[in-house]
């Protein structure tokens, strides 16, 4: 490694000769962000109701 490439190029050059590396490193964080409560917003009640299913429930309230 020259002085002119930092550590961070030396890493972004590695994943760019691994594809398969990278494409795990993002299913890793794709997985860490759904249990992440922070980051992962509760699903809406509403979500899979039908019209008449979405009326009743916000009656409801």
């Amino acid at each position: 490694m020259d002085k002119k490439t930092t550590k961070n190029e030396e890493i972004l050059k590695q994943q760019q000769q691994s594809p398969e590396a990278t494409k795990a490193a993002e299913q890793a964080a794709e997985a860490d962000i759904e249990k992440d409560l922070d980051l992962t917003p509760p699903p809406d009640p509403g979500d899979d109701l039908d019209e008449g299913e979405l009326a009743r429930l916000e009656g409801e309230d």
